[in-house]
């Protein structure tokens, strides 16, 4: 996907500053999306058990598969702040709602920032009515702004395909670059598309679309309260119907397949201190769950990850986090190689010098490291990110 300043018929963008984390700084930080009519709309939102009050409201309002708004926050994340802090996330849609004239059920709220503090209503509720009135067709740039934390640049894409007969749009926004282990989703995403879909449908393939992308990232293993993979399907005139063009499916669910994975690959080149994103490609297995498995360990190990930011083939780590994946293999029999080149052959070291090529590889930005567990014909990729210093001094700091 491109950036652009292009629309996407059908829906308005809006951002402000409301000094959600801090008060007085400019930084935008408070945003919303507007749909001209409701649109059909799904969402995929975190397993984690302590799940933020936003949350739980994506869950109840979308059960109608109808949504026209998204009010979003960063700074705070309004999570584990119990019934007050589900009291004022409605009290913020119902603002909104107020001033857009619409119903309250029709607004969702997503947060993202820091755990444990309730929402400054008092610098929030004055920047509801100038918030609603600043929005136009071509702002959603800021509010791909206002979405991030500890980002350091915005994740936005402008995907145009077509069905047989009709051209259609997917404009997608996230953020995210730490507390990345998503399980359903990542921490904030909204994809927006011109396709009318219904609801039902739009649920099957976004759920298909965050397990083969989203769900096959990790930047440090943690899985967040705010989850939340927001698609809002607009219904404008003249707009592609799927559910009167069945044929046409298959080419709106590949865009948005390619939609998602390239938010979800920005969003790990922009992990909190990465210097090299790589593929963690595993083949061989009897099944796709076992290759995800292995994959996974591998990705989130900190000493394989440690090693990627060395720039150092230790071979050794990843077999042994291999190894410690629950899944059967032969030791014996495996292949293993980074960047393309040949570390382990059926089991055992290649005799050349494997060693000065690898470290070369790994010197790249990106680079591929593949096990072929050779058990059977299924394969996975999950794409992971190196440890560094500066990844552990942002942490370190984050809420100061």
């Amino acid at each position: 996907m491109t950036g652009n300043n292009q629309p996407i018929k059908g829906f308005r963008f809006s951002a402000i500053a409301a000094g959600v984390k801090k008060a007085g700084t400019e930084r935008l930080d408070l945003a919303l999306i507007a749909s001209d009519i409701p649109a059909q709309a799904a969402a995929v939102t975190t397993r984690n058990l302590v799940c933020a009050a936003p949350v739980e409201i994506v869950r109840e309002r979308l059960q109608s598969g109808l949504c026209q708004a998204a009010l979003m926050n960063s700074g705070n994340a309004n999570a584990y702040t119990g019934a007050q802090g589900k009291s004022d996330a409605y009290e913020l849609t119902e603002l909104t709602a107020k001033k857009l004239g619409i119903s309250p059920e029709l607004i969702v709220p997503m947060s993202t920032g820091v755990i444990g503090n309730p929402l400054p209503m008092e610098r929030l509720r004055p920047k509801i009515p100038p918030l609603v009135e600043r929005l136009d067709s071509s702002s959603y740039m800021d509010v791909a702004h206002a979405i991030m934390t500890t980002d350091t640049k915005p994740k936005t894409g402008i995907l145009d395909s077509e069905t047989s007969t009709t051209p259609f749009r997917i404009l997608g926004m996230a953020k995210g670059a730490g507390m990345i282990a998503p399980d359903m989703a990542t921490l904030l995403a909204v994809i927006l598309t011109d396709v009318k879909v219904p609801p039902s449908l739009l649920k099957e393939f976004l759920v298909q679309a965050a397990a083969e992308t989203f769900n096959r990232v990790t930047i440090d293993g943690d899985t967040s309260t705010n989850d939340t993979l927001l698609v809002l399907s607009g219904g404008h005139q003249g707009a592609i119907d799927l559910g009167q063009n069945s044929s046409d499916e298959e080419s709106f669910f590949s865009a948005l397949k390619t939609a998602c994975r390239d938010l979800s690959r920005q969003i790990v080149r922009d992990g909190e201190g990465v210097t090299k994103v790589v593929d963690i490609h595993v083949l061989g297995t009897k099944n796709e769950a076992d290759a995800l498995k292995v994959a996974r360990k591998i990705a989130e190990s900190p000493l394989v990850k440690t090693a990627f930011h060395g720039e150092d083939p230790n071979w050794g780590r990843i077999v042994c986090s291999a190894g410690r994946a629950g899944v059967v293999f032969r030791p014996d029999n495996l292949d293993l190689s980074i960047g393309g080149i040949p570390i382990v052959r059926n089991g055992f070291l290649v005799s050349e010098d494997w060693e000065t090529a690898a470290h070369a590889a790994m010197q790249q930005p990106e680079f591929t490291v593949e096990l072929d567990l050779k058990m059977g014909n299924s394969s996975t990729t999950v794409l992971t990110t190196d440890f560094s210093e500066e990844y552990v001094s942002i942490n370190a700091d984050y809420r100061s």
